[in-house]
């Protein structure tokens, strides 16, 4: 059984791919700003975590209620994001900025975090 990590677990892919993961036995957390979209998941064993990825606060207290629960983080799967579609001359700098933000900063602080306590259970 692995510890899984999952962002964006509220819906889409990262909802299916909890699904998935806590059917074939593995301990799942769900991570999402709004976890009550996660409730179906819950009877499946999947533990729901409040983690916005664009605060830095949010990701460190997200983490600390996994590890004080599980002790580990076997495996980081970045599902949150989102996509604003458009040409290019009616998104604003701010939503491109946000997009950024979510899509790729907010990911990449979030496996700078997870990292550690993944090299203190894996093969590292």
């Amino acid at each position: 059984m692995k510890t899984i990590l999952i962002t964006g677990a509220s819906s889409g892919i990262g909802y299916q791919t909890a699904e998935l993961l806590a059917k074939a036995g593995n301990q799942v957390f769900g991570a999402a700003r709004h976890v009550n979209a996660m409730d179906p998941l819950k009877k499946l064993g999947v533990i729901p975590i409040v983690m916005d990825v664009t605060s830095e606060s949010s990701i460190k207290n997200g983490l600390q209620a996994i590890i004080q629960k599980a002790g580990k983080i076997d495996i980081l799967i970045n599902g949150a994001g989102y996509g604003s579609f458009g040409a290019i001359e009616n998104v604003t700098i701010a939503e491109a900025k946000r997009q950024f933000d979510v899509n790729v900063f907010g990911l990449t602080a979030l496996t700078k975090l997870v990292l550690p306590y993944m090299k203190k259970t894996t093969f590292w």
